[in-house]
């Protein structure tokens, strides 16, 4: 039989993990185990009415699903449940409703403006310090912390925060302007890509984006793009074409000292938000860990964050650019030794501490430096092993 897709799975799953990262309290505990057991009932009743097994769920839904399944919450410890920081908020809870899509407006109406020659800076900045203003105020009103938001509110009130400010408005008209300059010539050719072009730089998870409309198409680029330079621009507009896949001038644009500046700004306008607490460990103790016995205490800490999903083969990654670690929640789980842990943390640290270089136009990372010296971690072959095993037994 076919895939049998079953909504919501993984999300349950996240939100379980998260609650469990907390202490919780006896009343909690069982309230928690109640709903793990409501949830694993409903999803039992839906394999059963179409004659499935958990083996038939789509690979993140099944790693969702028996991670529930291994789940015994009425067992686990309890503590005093701490005063919540703000009432009635939990972690990544809060949405603004309807500000993407007003954002979206907005960023058209400067991107047309500016090309039909009618841009009233003072009119367009006003309506941003206003959406600034109003976000404030509710933020402050409701006690909202960054950690309470989901990570797209929290880059939007960063995005408004900092282009409330006027200087920093007029880079992002004069980044448009720049855009729509050069782009339109190399990309104008492409008849699927409508006159004029929509450029939009904000909070994006890719690094662009098309969107054909019937008044143009809408060119969505992350927020800290803005500072690309010409050069830099007609090489994404190579790439965009297919035409270029040499990554080496848009890394060194990403790396470079405008583009982190700005990354450090937005985040500054917002806050910063770390939750390395996970159900059974902690990044940031594995990190002091780790930075201690191999790298004398000397690294610098990176950003540290648990995926968002429970993932089947991949267990670490860092972000260059962010100078962020993300770790598999797969392995924030009580058969999962510490030192599993701790090895994976010690292999994205060497990707902080050696870098990358380029084989031709590909990006290299696990250089022969880098091998040799991932293998003085003193449990590497156990804790290798370890990740083999868990990894086939999620395929």
């Amino acid at each position: 039989m076919s895939r049998l897709r079953i909504s919501g799975i993984v999300g349950i799953a996240n939100r379980v993990r998260q609650t469990l990262s907390l202490p919780l309290a006896p009343e909690q505990r069982e309230a928690l185990a109640a709903h793990v057991e409501r949830a694993l009932a409903d999803i039992d009743a839906l394999l059963t009415r179409h004659n499935a097994s958990a083996a038939h769920l789509p690979a993140p839904s099944r790693r969702a699903y028996d991670f529930l399944k291994g789940l015994d919450v009425r067992n686990l410890p309890t503590a005093p449940a701490p005063a919540p920081a703000a009432p009635g908020h939990r972690r990544e809870s809060i949405r603004f409703p309807g500000l993407r899509t007003y954002l979206t407006q907005v960023l058209d109406d400067v991107a047309l403006s500016l090309v039909q020659g009618r841009f009233v800076p003072e009119a367009f900045l006003k309506l941003i310090r206003n959406t600034a203003n109003r976000l404030n105020h509710l933020v402050d009103r409701e006690q909202i912390a960054p950690e309470h938001l989901k990570p797209e509110p929290r880059a939007l009130l960063g995005w408004f925060r900092y282009f409330s400010e006027e200087p920093a408005f007029m880079r992002y008209v004069a980044a448009v302007r720049r855009a729509q300059r050069l782009l339109p010539s190399p990309l104008s050719a492409q008849p699927r890509w409508r006159l004029p072009f929509l450029v939009h730089y904000r909070p994006s998870t890719l690094l662009y984006r098309l969107q054909v409309l019937p008044h143009g198409t809408r060119m969505i680029f992350d927020t800290p793009m803005l500072t690309f330079d010409e050069n830099t621009l007609r090489q994404l507009a190579q790439r965009m074409l297919g035409r270029n896949r040499n990554q080496r001038e848009m890394m060194a644009a990403m790396m470079g000292p405008d583009y982190k500046g700005m990354l450090a700004d937005l985040q500054a306008a917002v806050g910063a938000v770390e939750l390395t607490r996970g159900m059974v460990h902690d990044l940031a103790e594995s990190f002091e860990r780790v930075n201690r016995e191999y790298f004398e205490g000397t690294m610098a800490r990176p950003a540290l964050a648990w995926s968002r999903t429970i993932t089947g083969r991949k267990f670490g990654h860092y972000d260059f650019v962010h100078d962020r670690i993300c770790i598999s929640r797969t392995l924030d789980r009580p058969e999962v030794p510490a030192f599993v842990v701790d090895h994976v943390m010690h292999h994205e640290l060497l990707h902080k501490k050696h870098g990358f270089r380029f084989r031709g136009q590909r990006q290299h990372a696990h250089t022969a430096e880098f091998r040799q010296e991932e293998r003085k971690f003193r449990q590497y072959r156990e804790a290798d092993e370890f990740l083999k095993r868990l990894s086939e037994g999620s395929r």
